[in-house]
C-alpha cells in the first residue's frame, strides 16, 4: 500500500509540472450520508493541488469524519480518515467551472465499542476510491467557493461506502 500511495503522490507532481499549472488550497465542511453512514455526520477536509490551462489537474485531500458510527446509547463510536490523491477534469469557462473527479487512496476506519463493560478499539487501514463532481465559482482572481458531491468506497467487497457533500473556500487556482 505504501508503494501505491507514493506512486499516486509522484503522479500529482508529474501532472503539475507544467509551467501553466496554478496551485490551489481548499478548506471544506459538509456531511457524509447514505451507504454505511447510520445518519448524517459532519466532515471537514483540506486539499492542495492545482490544474493547468486545459482543465486537467490533481489534488491531495485529507478529510476526517468524527462519530461516524456513533449510536444513540453511546455503545459505539468511530471515525473515518481519508487521504485521497485525485485527478480532476474541469471545464474552464469563466468564473463557473464544473468538474468531475476520481481518486484512489487511503481510508482509515477506527471504531470503539463497549460490550458488557469491555472496551474494544479497532482500526482498519485500507485503500479505496472516490468518484464525483462539483462546481467551483471563482468570485475573485485567486478566490472562490466550491460545492462537491463524492461517493467513497473501500476496495473490499465488505468495505464501507458512503457519500459526501461539501462546500469549501478555494484559494488560488
Amino acid at each position: 500500500m505504501t508503494k501505491l500511495v507514493l506512486a499516486a503522490i509522484a503522479l500529482l507532481f508529474v501532472l503539475e509540472s507544467s509551467a501553466a499549472a496554478q496551485a490551489m488550497f481548499t478548506a471544506s465542511v459538509g456531511n457524509v450520508f447514505g451507504g454505511d453512514a447510520p445518519s448524517k455526520k459532519n466532515v471537514w477536509a483540506v486539499a492542495i493541488g492545482g490544474g493547468g490551462a486545459h482543465g486537467i489537474g490533481s489534488e491531495l485531500e485529507f478529510s476526517e469524519t468524527r462519530n461516524f458510527f456513533e449510536t444513540p446509547n453511546g455503545v459505539a463510536h468511530g471515525k473515518i480518515i481519508t487521504l485521497m490523491p485525485s485527478i480532476f477534469v474541469a471545464v474552464p469557462v469563466g468564473p463557473v467551472r464544473p468538474y468531475g473527479i476520481f481518486g484512489f487512496g487511503f481510508i482509515r476506519v477506527r471504531t470503539q465499542s463497549t460490550q458488557g463493560g469491555v472496551l474494544s478499539n479497532l482500526s482498519d487501514d485500507d485503500v479505496g476510491y472516490s468518484v464525483g463532481g462539483g462546481v467551483t465559482f471563482q468570485f475573485a482572481r485567486k478566490a472562490g467557493v466550491r460545492a462537491d458531491l463524492r461517493h467513497f468506497q473501500v476496495r473490499t467487497s465488505d468495505g464501507i461506502s458512503f457519500q459526501r457533500f461539501m462546500v469549501g473556500l478555494v484559494l488560488g487556482g
